[in-house]
C-alpha cells in the first residue's frame, strides 16, 4: 500500500512540475477509414470526422507525451437494385458508427524558429465503440405503386451483432505548428480484429487530416 501511495504522489508531483510546460490542444478534422475482410477482394470505405482534445506534456527538450480524448463519426452506404417492365426493387443500407478514441502519442518536435516547428508523433490508440447501427431501407415499385420499409440493425448486439466494440490501433503522423495553429496528418492501423466473426478477419486503417489550436 505504501508503494502505491508513493507512486501516486510521485506521478502527481511530476504532473504538477510539468504543467508550466504543457499544452492543451483542441482540434477536429476529416477522417477516412477502409476495411478489408479476409477472403474478399473488395474494401469498405468509411467517411467522417473527429473532434476532441489532447494534453501535450513536455518531458525533455523536443520530446513530449500527449494523451487525449476524441470522438469519431464514420458512415458508409451501399445500394442495390433490380427491375423489370412491371416492378422495380431498390435496397440501400447505411452504417453509422460513433466511437471514443483515447490516443497516447509520443511527439518529437524540431524547432524552425519564430514560434514554428515541425513534429512527428506515434503511439497506441484505444477505441471504445458507443454506437454502430445499420439502417436498411427497401422499396418496391409495382404498376405505379411504391411500397417502402426500413429497419435498424445494432452491430454491437451481443447475440446478432458482428462488430467488435473494443479495438486498439497503432499509428503515427507528422504535423506543422505555426504559432497557435497546428496542421497534422495521421495514420492508424488496427491491432485487433474489427469484427467478431470466427471464420473471417477484418482489418481497418484510418487516415486523418486535421487542424488543432494550442491553448
Amino acid at each position: 500500500m505504501k508503494k502505491i501511495i508513493i507512486g501516486v504522489l510521485s506521478a502527481a508531483l511530476f504532473l504538477i512540475g510539468t504543467q508550466s510546460h504543457a499544452q492543451v490542444l483542441a482540434g477536429a478534422g476529416y477522417l477516412f477509414a477502409s476495411e478489408k475482410t479476409s477472403g474478399f477482394d473488395e474494401t469498405t470505405p468509411y467517411h467522417g470526422f473527429y473532434i476532441g482534445a489532447s494534453y501535450n506534456i513536455h518531458l525533455v527538450k523536443g520530446l513530449s507525451v500527449a494523451p487525449g480524448l476524441y470522438a469519431n463519426f464514420l458512415a458508409h452506404s451501399e445500394s442495390a437494385g433490380a427491375g423489370s417492365a412491371k416492378a422495380n426493387v431498390f435496397l440501400m443500407g447505411t452504417t453509422r458508427e460513433f466511437a471514443l478514441n483515447l490516443p497516447v502519442k509520443l511527439r518529437y518536435s524540431f524547432p524552425l524558429g519564430n514560434d514554428r516547428n515541425i513534429f512527428a508523433f506515434a503511439g497506441p490508440v484505444f477505441q471504445l465503440g458507443l454506437s454502430n447501427k445499420t439502417t436498411v431501407n427497401g422499396s418496391v415499385s409495382f404498376m405505379g405503386r411504391t411500397i417502402g420499409d426500413g429497419t435498424k440493425v445494432d452491430n454491437y448486439d451481443s447475440k446478432n451483432g458482428t462488430a467488435n466494440r473494443f479495438n486498439i490501433y497503432l499509428g503515427g503522423g507528422v504535423g506543422l505548428q505555426l504559432g497557435d495553429i497546428i496542421f497534422l496528418v495521421g495514420y492508424d492501423h488496427n491491432l485487433l480484429d474489427v469484427d467478431r466473426l470466427e471464420n473471417y478477419k477484418t482489418g481497418r486503417h484510418q487516415l486523418k487530416v486535421g487542424i488543432s489550436l494550442d491553448f
